[in-house]
């Protein structure tokens, strides 16, 4: 007889004393025999833990259980950290929460989707909603669900671009999630600490096996005031942990005005997607796709400067402002002649997020308008070239190598930017003579090979000019309404 997966349920709870009974009855009842219960409490000070353990202490059925208490609230984002780095032991991890209600069969029939389709890296099933009584209703989660296109149905590129696109709400909520525990133990314990457990799987899903989703409805999703994503009348200011990763640009702690503790949330989200995404590449796990890194690193720039203007200071504003105003006086540079490649995508000086270290392959027209094009997400170190008449030359201001040179620094490298039509001949040489992995090489697009300047800089470019033009316009019509007689 084959052995059922060994798998672990938590419920994580946090002031929920009023729903805790129910949820955790319903853990205790699963009718999957290998099974691991946590129950953990993120140190709530109402009365969730006094009533976790009398239902607990009166426990005796087949599942181990697992109680944990913090000792200090660590927030849903660490909490989630703990549970994973320390608490399950299970090769599959089904979440839920301390107000929600999951049914009999939701781990067994997790279970059997997930070996059904290959042992995906995420599993998602259908929900239904409650409110605060346990009425059911048709809020906005059931018509996601109902309507929206299924992304687990496409090609894993296409559904991660569909996600940097539109990544809210998320596709499948935590609510009725499983995940492999390998998945997470791949990539590590994420250094942003977002907050936003769900986003953080389902991103690493689609860097790694894929995602599965069944219409069964396996968990009451209940709605309330108190809900995560509920959004209280007065909101107050926070006082927030910072981790580790941003101790060169925030202290330890930061007081957030209520309407920036989000910015701050989603500051941590993309931090560590780009992370990730930054580590499938040099794991060999995922190609760098132009597109996702572009869009990510856009969105890192955005949240980046919005955090730097948050922070205050007229020493913050100077440094954005000085950014800006390089980028613009190297696009002129470059429109009028002067091809020297200057990497201007870092973050204001900033070291938590680093960029991928580059090559770009071809010195000719596509290498240099792609050295212009390229998102700062890439990092471009030297340019390689079949021609080896310009080895151990420069070209754009790097240096030029051979294949060879490639081949033999190609540890240090994290992916290779092909700028050329020439592509598939071009692979074929680096890989089957050469042995380079596949993973490696990417293509740059077509866009950012033919088009004549920086695409990035143009949106500046086009602002320094449009505003004083417009300011002198508005000057020259307030002239003529004085100067001219009616």
């Amino acid at each position: 007889m084959v052995s059922l997966p060994r798998v672990s349920l938590f419920v994580f709870c946090y002031q929920q004393a009023d729903f805790i009974e129910q949820a955790v009855t319903a853990a205790l009842a699963q009718d999957y025999s290998n099974l691991q219960i946590i129950i953990s409490d993120d140190a709530s000070s109402d009365d969730t833990y006094r009533i976790i353990e009398s239902i607990t202490a009166q426990y005796s059925g087949p599942h181990q259980l697992t109680l944990n208490r913090n000792d200090k609230n660590l927030g849903i984002g660490r909490h989630f950290i703990h549970i994973m780095d320390n608490l399950v032991d299970g090769e599959l991890v089904v979440a839920s929460a301390g107000d929600d209600i999951s049914t009999p069969n939701r781990v067994s029939r997790i279970v059997e989707e997930w070996l059904a389709h290959g042992k995906p890296a995420l599993v998602a099933h259908a929900l239904e909603e409650i409110n605060e009584v346990g009425h059911l209703f048709s809020g906005s989660r059931t018509v996601q669900y109902r309507i929206q296109k299924q992304p687990y149905q496409w090609p894993q590129s296409m559904a991660l671009h569909d996600y940097l696109r539109n990544p809210f709400p998320l596709p499948y909520i935590g609510a009725a999630l499983a995940y492999r525990r390998d998945v997470y133990m791949q990539f590590g314990t994420p250094t942003a600490k977002p907050c936003y457990e769900d986003h953080l799987m389902y991103f690493r899903a689609l860097l790694s096996n894929g995602v599965h989703y069944f219409p069964q409805v396996l968990v009451k999703y209940r709605r309330h005031a108190n809900n995560f994503t509920a959004k209280p009348m007065k909101p107050k200011p926070r006082v927030l942990n910072i981790p580790l990763l941003y101790q060169n640009l925030l202290s330890e702690t930061m007081t957030f005005a209520a309407g920036n503790v989000g910015v701050f949330r989603l500051h941590q989200l993309t931090t560590q997607q780009w992370l990730d995404y930054r580590s499938a590449v040099q794991s060999g796990q995922a190609s760098a796709d132009e597109a996702v890194v572009a869009t990510l690193w856009q969105i890192l720039i955005w949240r980046h400067r919005r955090l730097l203007l948050l922070k205050g200071g007229i020493g913050e504003k100077v440094r954005v402002f000085r950014c800006d105003a390089l980028q613009v006086l190297w696009a002129l540079r470059y429109r009028f002649g002067n091809m020297h490649y200057l990497y201007h995508g870092d973050l204001l000086g900033a070291d938590y997020a680093p960029a991928l270290r580059t090559i770009v392959f071809g010195a000719g027209t596509g290498g240099e308008r792609a050295l212009a094009n390229l998102s700062g997400g890439f990092h471009a170190v030297a340019v390689c070239d079949n021609n080896t008449k310009l080895h151990g030359g420069q070209f754009c201001g790097l240096p030029v190598i051979s294949p060879v040179q490639l081949k033999q620094d190609i540890d240090t490298i994290d992916c290779i930017i092909v700028a050329s039509t020439f592509f598939h001949e071009i692979k074929a040489k680096l890989t089957e003579d050469l042995g380079i992995p596949a993973t490696k090489i990417s293509r740059a697009s077509y866009a950012c090979i033919t088009q004549p300047y920086p695409s990035g800089v143009t949106a500046a470019l086009t602002t320094a000019l449009v505003i004083p033009i417009a300011f002198i316009v508005a000057i020259a019509l307030i002239a003529l309404l004085i100067l001219v007689p009616f």
